[in-house]
């Protein structure tokens, strides 16, 4: 890992949106076009600090259950907080595509129900927005655990169901798993959205945002479950080719983990939903300190990530990656033939 200096910070660099900014602009952008923005708080930390998705299509409280549904999360590590500008770019680009009248971005709104979490650990965040930049869990204490040092918390990326039990038991770990699957409210409270047929009914794809790294990975992610457990040919097909082209777009190489990880939310998305879901890694520094290596310190090389990853996202949303009916179409799908756009999943928890 990097050394534990502090040449940069969340607060040094001037570069990056707060927990509380964060929160005020999706509230704003809700504001300015509640006819395609609706920001719902699916639940709050241990600390009382709202978890919030912005959730973007025509006519969001319609909540049709025809629209597939694309996810796009970040910020479930706390030190990559670059993520959450990709996410936040990611959001206002679809809103102003669709107030210029684009008919691209018209479309893709009209037909799809898009879902992105701009900072999905905000007890974390708030931890490196104060100088601890090593921060990468939840920061909830557990017993063992220091206070206000990096071993606080859970990983939240180790806390969602995909072979939890696989995952670090060690409490100082920073990969910890927590106490038992799906422990954290941020990773409850998001499984508890993904689960409420009143809002998802059909999540197609999905992008979970991380840094420290430059890297596009599906699944499965460990490498020895991608070599031993091979994914149905057809998934398998069709993940390479959306890998591929969203590599194409954002520069950044489709790669295969050479270690083992489990309890991931992409996993986890897959196995539970059948999602096409994609870990994308949109940055890695130099080893100066953790602020570094996880994030842009300049504005240039913040902005070529963010372009980089909003890229990714609006390829999954092309009518290249999904050929999602019209919304004429849409209306008369039935759930039964809804299932050509996926195949839902309950193989229960690992």
């Amino acid at each position: 890992m990097p050394t534990t200096s502090r040449a940069y910070t969340f607060q040094s660099t001037g570069l990056y949106h707060s927990y509380s900014e964060l929160s005020d602009w999706a509230y704003g952008l809700q504001a300015q076009e509640p006819n395609l923005v609706r920001v719902i708080e699916y639940g709050t930390t241990t600390s009382g600090r709202a978890l919030l998705a912005v959730n973007i299509t025509v006519d969001p409280p319609a909540d049709d259950p025809a629209k597939p549904e694309f996810l796009f999360t970040a910020g479930v590590h706390a030190r990559e907080v670059i993520t959450s500008e990709v996410a936040r770019t990611l959001a206002e680009t679809l809103v102003s595509g669709y107030q210029s009248g684009d008919p691209v971005y018209v479309d893709m709104l009209s037909e799809r129900d898009v879902w992105i979490v701009p900072d999905h650990n905000p007890d974390g965040r708030i931890a490196v927005e104060a100088g601890r930049s090593d921060q990468r869990k939840n920061d909830h204490l557990y017993p063992l655990q220091t206070p206000a040092h990096y071993s606080c918390g859970v990983d939240l990326n180790r806390n969602y169901p995909h072979k939890w039990n696989y995952a670090s038991s060690s409490v100082r770990s920073e990969t910890y798993r927590g106490p038992s699957v799906l422990s954290e409210p941020e990773s409850s409270s998001l499984w508890a959205l993904l689960h409420d047929e009143s809002k998802f009914s059909n999540l197609l794809a999905a992008i979970d945002y991380h840094s420290g790294a430059s890297m596009i990975i599906s699944p499965w992610m460990s490498k020895s479950e991608f070599a031993g457990d091979p994914l149905p040919a057809e998934d398998r097909q069709k993940l390479d080719f959306l890998a591929e082209r969203m590599s194409e777009e954002s520069g950044y190489p489709v790669t295969r983990l050479t270690y083992d990880l489990y309890g991931t939310l992409t996993d986890s998305l897959y196995e539970e939903f059948g999602t096409y879901a994609f870990c994308e890694e949109v940055f890695k520094g130099p080893f100066i300190d953790y602020f570094t290596y996880f994030n842009p310190v300049d504005a240039e090389t913040r902005d070529a990530a963010i372009e980089n990853g909003v890229n990714s996202a609006l390829f999954l949303l092309s009518d290249e990656a999904f050929d999602v009916p019209e919304p004429s179409v849409l209306a008369l799908l039935t759930m039964g033939t809804a299932t050509l756009l996926r195949r839902r999943r309950k193989t229960g928890h690992c």
